[in-house]
């Protein structure tokens, strides 16, 4: 069986609150979920659609003195499949019911019109970014990601910020978007603690996803902005531990988070160096700023680029000008 079986899942991290560490197939490696006592018992995020997930997901419960079925609620911190992927198949087993922040909803229960509307957006996004024909096929490995490592599942209620947890009334619910639009967290007041999700992570930066807007009428969020004020808004919070979604817990939130704010910066700064020489596309700057990952994590990298235009246009820090349908930037 190999000594990796006696590698214990489930650990108690929080007065009431266990972390199950979760494989999943993505670079990003193992996804924590938490598994919160009170009034319900309440499972926070839910891993991928895999049987190594779902696995390691009773085995860690099994572990606690838990079964699946036992599970009364699922809340999840946002909509991406390593957090969401598993949760109907949860919910078959226990029939636990879900909440969610409104804006996971088209995602979870796979809303066609939206579904295609998000396809048109990348589309022109991607276009207006310079991104070569021959890469638009990225889009479409969207849905797949989502079809292989989820299932069309149902959001059973909604979450606002600010609003007490359901069934934990000493859990509140924080709305912190910027790595996706739906992202929320959980703070609990009595001992400083957060379950943070994505938001903030210790070994790595979470990524800004630029994400279409839920009203189509809209223009587009903007996620690194978003992300910064959210990060800010934590770290003015009292905050002692900081349970992520991968890694290990955080115990000097505003030190990290100060550090994270600083670095965006430092990536503005470097891409005014950039355009020193003339102007760019979003997909040129992109391929400047990730010389060795542009190509192989385009969506990431490019929501990254894009965010930092962002926040030069609206300090006026940079001049656009569309010509053919791309955007051009310049000094």
């Amino acid at each position: 069986m190999g000594s990796d079986k006696h590698k214990r899942i489930a650990e108690q991290v929080a007065n009431g609150v266990y972390r199950l560490e979760i494989p999943t197939p993505f670079s990003v490696g193992a996804v924590n979920v938490y598994l919160v006592e009170g009034e319900r018992l309440t499972l926070v995020d839910a891993g991928p659609l895999t049987e190594e997930a779902w696995q390691a997901l009773t085995d860690g419960l099994d572990e606690l003195g838990y079964r699946v079925e036992a599970i009364e609620q699922v809340i999840l911190t946002h909509h991406h499949v390593d957090h969401c992927g598993l949760l109907e198949r949860v919910r078959q087993a226990s029939g636990a019911r879900a909440y969610a922040h409104p804006l996971a909803v088209p995602y979870v229960e796979w809303h066609e019109p939206f579904l295609a509307f998000h396809d048109r957006f990348f589309h022109e996004l991607y276009r207006e970014s310079g991104v070569p024909e021959e890469k638009l096929f990225l889009i479409r490995k969207f849905h797949q990601l989502m079809m292989t490592f989820s299932q069309r599942s149902r959001i059973d209620g909604l979450l606002k910020h600010e609003q007490a947890a359901p069934h934990l009334p000493e859990w509140q619910v924080l709305y912190t978007p910027g790595h996706s639009q739906s992202h929320l967290s959980l703070y609990r007041a009595a001992d400083r603690v957060m379950i943070a999700g994505d938001h903030i992570i210790k070994h790595i930066s979470s990524n800004a996803f630029v994400e279409p807007p839920r009203d189509q009428s809209r223009a587009r969020p903007l996620t690194l902005v978003q992300y910064r004020t959210a990060l800010q808004m934590c770290a003015d919070m009292e905050i002692d531990l900081v349970l992520s979604g991968h890694g290990e817990p955080v115990t000097n939130h505003r030190e990290l988070i100060l550090a994270r704010l600083q670095k965006n910066w430092e990536r503005t700064g470097m891409l005014r160096r950039f355009l020193a020489d003339g102007e760019k596309t979003a997909y040129e700057l992109n391929a400047l700023l990730f010389p060795s990952l542009y190509e192989k994590e385009l969506p990431l990298t490019l929501s990254e680029t894009l965010g930092h235009i962002d926040l030069l246009a609206i300090l006026h820090q940079v001049e656009i000008r569309k010509k053919d349908g791309v955007l051009y930037y310049s000094l």
